[in-house]
């Protein structure tokens, strides 16, 4: 299965690996577009569960109707991974994908992907939303019930700006900045020089905090990003 590392797909694997033992096998691919301390939990995680881990390398950088950033990245995207995904099968083995209830409800393109190369979406079809898939993981003190959602760093960057290996890692360790000081599931969003960061629920109060305030602009000023601004609508809480 396609394996993140988050809530749905690590609820997937305890389920897939319950019901099939070894031949349930976690596939991650690893690129630029996930933090390198992802590839951490996922490893852990897989630990965790004695399930049998496989890391695939890719990189979207190179695919120019990816870098370019249109609305179609996502679809592009999904579509080269899980075509490479598939063809690494053995025979008579499925592809299954994280996806849930509540993410048919929004504007995400890789979801025709999925449609298009049949790949296996379980939670959809168990008609698990995120709150329950989340309430699910606790049930089975699964160590990741509560972690915020992730997605990938080309999601942050400006629509139609080209993507490039430099704003990935501006991203990176910006966020990686954020959730040092604490501030999980945090988005640090790029558009030109401007920083754009979204905190999650709760969040805000502490980070007006004056000395705080003055690190985080003086951090990314160091990243040469000339403005910072808070948006005073929070991410929406774990449970929510």
């Amino acid at each position: 299965m396609a394996f993140s590392g988050g809530v749905d797909s690590t609820l997937l694997l305890r389920a897939a690996w319950e019901a099939y033992g070894p031949d349930a096998q976690a596939m991650y691919v690893r690129s630029p577009l996930q933090k390198p301390r992802v590839l951490e939990r996922v490893r852990l995680t897989c630990r965790q569960l004695e399930c049998p881990l496989r890391i695939v390398e890719v990189d979207p950088l190179s695919w120019p109707e990816f870098a370019a950033n249109s609305d179609l990245r996502c679809y592009h995207c999904k579509k080269k991974i899980y075509t490479y995904l598939t063809s690494l099968l053995a025979s008579g083995y499925k592809l299954l994908d994280g996806t849930n209830l509540d993410d048919l409800e929004q504007d995400r393109p890789g979801l025709r992907a999925v449609r298009e190369l049949h790949v296996q979406t379980p939670l959809v079809e168990a008609g698990l939303t995120k709150r329950e898939v989340r309430l699910l993981c606790r049930a089975w003190r699964l160590d990741c019930w509560n972690l915020p959602s992730e997605s990938c760093l080309a999601t942050r960057v400006a629509a139609g700006v080209a993507i490039t290996p430099e704003l990935l890692r501006d991203v990176a360790c910006g966020e990686n900045f954020l959730e040092d000081k604490g501030f999980f599931g945090c988005r640090a969003r790029l558009d030109g020089r401007s920083v754009f960061i979204s905190l999650s629920q709760g969040d805000i109060e502490r980070f007006l905090e004056r000395g705080l305030r003055e690190e985080v602009r003086n951090f990314f000023a160091k990243l040469n990003y000339t403005k910072v601004f808070l948006e005073l609508s929070e991410r929406p809480g774990i449970l929510n």
